[in-house]
């Protein structure tokens, strides 16, 4: 079982680490699925084990492995403290199964869990930090995705700071071919205005070689404006954190927005992935004592109280 959960834990760092520097890689199903077994794991072994000590000392080398794919100072002591929170959570499951009045494998865990998932987000996200910090290596960025009204708000934003993309503080509910000739002021020609609608041509095909090249996909003039105004708001903030995370040193803010990001994503990730991981282990350690792999005993206690 301490293999198991020695190994459980290389996996996760491991996987973490393909997920940051190896593009193409999974970046959200295999590190869940890992995370998953690493508490189902962690649970079995708190039940399992019955030496604390070793226990304890496996549990320290299973969250500091991660320093061999990430080797930083600050990483290092960011895992001591995560450490420190899953030795803690242990202790906390152990202490419950141990002098609890009726066994309970699910009021126990629960006793752990929140530790033992906060310790292993600050694991997790203290090496993306080491992994997207370094200067020089390529990772995998998330991409953003910017609502419809942000992108109008940052768009009438931009248009102001920027004057050469001005037109965008106008644009509302239209397609691409009537914003162009709204904001040249360009008119629709009649059926006999061959020229004139020659010019309108013109001016259409000079408005969609720009937006598309501001939105990076070819325009064809019928798209609702606000879906282009959306991927540029959105191809400008993706640029702006893969150019600055390229060009970024070690005081660059960007690699702490993107961990800070991240922390903020995995605490409701976690959370709901942790109670899956507890019931589930609840599962199997009943299933364990129902079959005879697990033995449990009725001890008599006394207890001290104030005699009223």
């Amino acid at each position: 079982m301490l293999a198991g959960l020695f190994l459980a834990a290389f996996l996760c760092w491991f996987i973490l680490y393909r997920a940051v520097t190896v593009p193409g890689s999974s970046v959200w199903g295999a590190p869940i699925t890992i995370f998953f077994i690493l508490l189902v794991v962690f649970y079995l072994s708190t039940v399992l084990v019955r030496r604390t000590a070793y226990l304890g000392a496996v549990l320290a080398a299973a969250v500091l492995q991660s320093i061999f794919f990430a080797a930083t100072p600050l990483h290092f002591a960011l895992l001591l403290l995560s450490a420190g929170g899953v030795y803690y959570a242990m202790r906390n499951v152990r202490a419950s199964l141990e002098h609890s009045l009726k066994l309970s494998f699910f009021n126990s865990f629960m006793n752990g869990r929140s530790y033992l998932v906060l310790a292993l987000i600050i694991a997790i996200t203290s090496q993306y930090y080491a992994l997207v910090s370094r200067a020089g290596r390529e990772v995998n960025l998330p991409t953003f995705e910017i609502s419809r009204d942000v992108a109008f708000s940052l768009g009438k934003l931009y248009g102001r700071l920027n004057p050469k993309y001005s037109f965008f503080s106008s644009a509302r509910e239209m397609t691409v071919d009537n914003y162009i000739l709204q904001s040249q002021n360009a008119v629709v020609p009649g059926p006999d205005a061959g020229q004139s609608a020659a010019a309108v041509s013109a001016v259409l095909e000079r408005g969609r070689i720009q937006l598309s090249g501001l939105t990076g996909r070819q325009l064809n003039g019928s798209e609702p404006v606000a879906d282009v105004f959306v991927d540029f708001a959105t191809r400008k903030l993706n640029d702006y954190f893969a150019v600055g995370l390229s060009q970024s040193g070690k005081s660059s803010p960007i690699p702490l927005f993107l961990t800070c990001v991240l922390f903020l994503t995995l605490l409701p990730v976690a959370t709901v992935v942790g109670y899956a991981g507890t019931l589930f282990s609840v599962l199997l350690c009943g299933l364990l004592l129902k079959n005879g792999f697990i033995k449990m005993t009725v001890k008599r206690v006394q207890a001290e109280a104030l005699l009223r």
